[in-house]
């Protein structure tokens, strides 16, 4: 076990072991009340195997029986227990009140035993009230376990209480009737929408008499009176938006006919500008449609539109027209290929013809512009192609050929009309160019002193390598790979630079080395400490590695001879 402990499954786990506990508990007490219904009934039993009557004796037991049955349903008031004790207690309730009506004429015992089953009974049917209520489907429910109820006790009453146990029974009958013909808790809600429905539908009658357009709230009145009756609050929101529909429409019928005047007029206009346009009649026609079905709001929204579309095009249409002529012409004077301001040219007529004016004229209006802008930077491209042209013929000991690959592209883009990647292309020959000839002059400046760079590494045991990458970079001077030589030639001079310093390194540590030997020798000299002493001969031994390493060009190796040097002369100055 790791100590965590999941608190999730142990509070389920305990609700659990609690729910088993209350299911024994039940369990018990329904076997315990079975139990005192069996000892209860009998003496009856006993009685009706002797030839005596059986259902005298046993009224009490059978109740006991029956709530044997359902005292396990208490341990867990879930939907159906609650529905199990609702209908149970609407069973019980009368048969319990006739059996106490049938001991009123009894001793005073059996008389307190009356009074007690009547408070049952007058609890069972609290019980009864207060679970089973609700909607129609549940007053129904209820009557029917009332009915039952009352069968049960009816074959109860004796002769003897006959008066007072058919007062009871007259009871149970009307409180049964009164649930099965549809005494519920919505009745008032009932009547109130009822009332007020037909009032509007009154209304509605008079309103179309007199032409008005209220369809729309007619379906709404249909709509609650279909379903009004089974929620009457649902039904009367219905009617509040029927009735709040009536006003607008009232209120609406008046403004539609003075925005279709103003939309139709300026259709018509429109329509004079641009004979070809179909959108705002269009659009105009659905909302006569509407108007004439009812549906005003929706029919001044459409007459809105139409407006919108017939006042674009009296605003727009002719600006458009006029940019596209004017677009058009220019693009056919320009001396380059405009293929980009053609498809925006190409674009602009779509919106026209699409009845998009104002689009039109935002895409046709900057085609001057672009061509204005396409000038300068066709005279910028051109300028920079010549520029290219030139450095290129006077050019010598570069490679042109790929050069001039390039400064063809160049003039066929600009022939094109992409001013812009002739431009690029142009100034990216041009900067090539000029590295070239400084990387050339780099090179042969460096190669005039060769002689300068063979003695930095002559005598090095890696002189060999120095010479191959000397041959690499004069190999790409003859093939006037200029870029490329001096890129290796830089590459070169910083390893040169590299090498030199740590050589410098070496030769300061040397130097002092051979101080301190020279000094210390003399002291082991008057120590006696001979030459051919160990440690003396292995100081000897590395200084003397350490020299001929430098001067190999062997920085590392004389570093870690001149570390063993110095590690022996630390031991000789212990001695001496």
């Amino acid at each position: 076990m790791d100590g965590f402990i999941d608190f999730d499954k142990a509070v389920e786990a305990e609700a659990n072991l609690r729910l088993k506990h209350i299911e024994n508990l039940s369990s018990a007490s329904a076997l315990i009340i079975l139990s005192a219904a069996t000892w209860l009934a009998w003496p009856a039993l006993t009685a009706a195997m002797n030839g005596g009557s059986l259902l005298s004796g046993i009224g009490y037991s059978i109740i006991l029986l029956a709530w044997g049955v359902l005292v396990q349903d208490l341990a867990v008031m879930d939907e159906k227990s609650r529905s199990k004790i609702g209908a149970a207690s609407t069973i019980a309730y009368l048969p319990i009140l006739v059996l106490a009506g049938s001991t009123l004429n009894e001793n005073i015992s059996h008389q307190i035993g009356a009074g007690l089953l009547v408070i049952v009974s007058y609890y069972l049917f609290k019980t009864s009230r207060n679970i089973l209520r609700g909607d129609m489907d549940v007053m129904r429910f209820r009557a029917v376990m009332g009915f039952l109820g009352l069968v049960l006790a009816s074959s109860l009453v004796k002769s003897e209480t006959m008066y007072f146990q058919s007062i009871f029974i007259i009871i149970g009958l009307y409180l049964t009737s009164k649930d099965w013909f549809g005494h519920d808790e919505q009745r008032e809600n009932r009547k109130k929408f009822d009332t007020r429905l037909n009032q509007i539908e009154q209304r509605m009658l008079e309103l179309k008499s007199i032409g008005a357009a209220v369809d729309q709230a007619g379906s709404l009145v249909v709509t609650a009176r279909e379903e009004g009756h089974r929620d009457p609050e649902w039904g009367m929101r219905l009617l509040d938006d029927a009735e709040e529909d009536i006003e607008r429409s009232l209120s609406l019928a008046g403004d539609v006919e003075a925005i279709r005047a103003d939309t139709l007029a300026t259709i018509e206009t429109a329509e004079e500008i641009a004979p070809i346009i179909k959108r705002p009649r269009k659009a105009f026609e659905m909302a006569e449609r509407e108007v004439e079905l009812g549906s005003l709001r929706e029919g001044e929204s459409l007459y809105r539109q139409a407006k919108k579309r017939a006042t674009e095009v009296v605003e727009w249409w002719q600006k458009a027209e006029d940019a596209i002529r004017e677009g058009a012409a220019l693009i056919a004077k320009s001396p380059h290929a405009q293929n980009n301001l053609s498809e925006l040219l190409t674009e602009s007529k779509k919106k026209l013809n699409a009845e998009q004016p104002k689009k039109a004229f935002e895409y046709a209006k900057v085609i001057p512009d672009q061509i204005s802008a396409s000038g300068e930077a066709s005279e910028i491209a051109e300028a920079s192609l010549k520029e290219a042209n030139r450095q290129l013929k006077s050019a010598d000991g570069i490679v042109k050929s790929s050069l001039q690959e390039r400064l063809d592209r160049a003039q066929k883009a600009l022939d094109s009309g992409d001013h812009a990647q002739a431009k690029g292309l142009a100034e990216g020959v041009s900067r090539e160019i000029v590295a070239e000839r400084e990387a050339m002059e780099d090179v042969r400046r460096a190669l005039r002193q060769k002689v300068h760079l063979i003695t930095q590494w002559s005598g090095r045991d890696d002189a060999s390598d120095w010479d191959t990458r000397l041959v690499e970079i004069e190999e790409q001077a003859d093939q006037k790979q200029w870029t490329h030589a001096a890129t290796l030639l830089d590459r070169m001079t910083r390893d040169l630079d590299s090498e030199g310093k740590a050589s410098d390194e070496v030769s300061e540590l040397l130097d002092f080395i051979k101080t301190e030997w020279n000094s210390l020798r003399n002291q082991c000299d008057t120590a006696s400490i001979k030459p051919t002493d160990e440690e003396r001969r292995s100081t000897e031994e590395s200084i003397g590695l350490a020299i001929e390493a430098h001067k190999a060009g062997r920085a590392d190796e004389a570093l870690e001879a001149l570390g063993l040097a110095d590690g022996f002369m630390e031991r000789l100055r212990r001695r001496v």
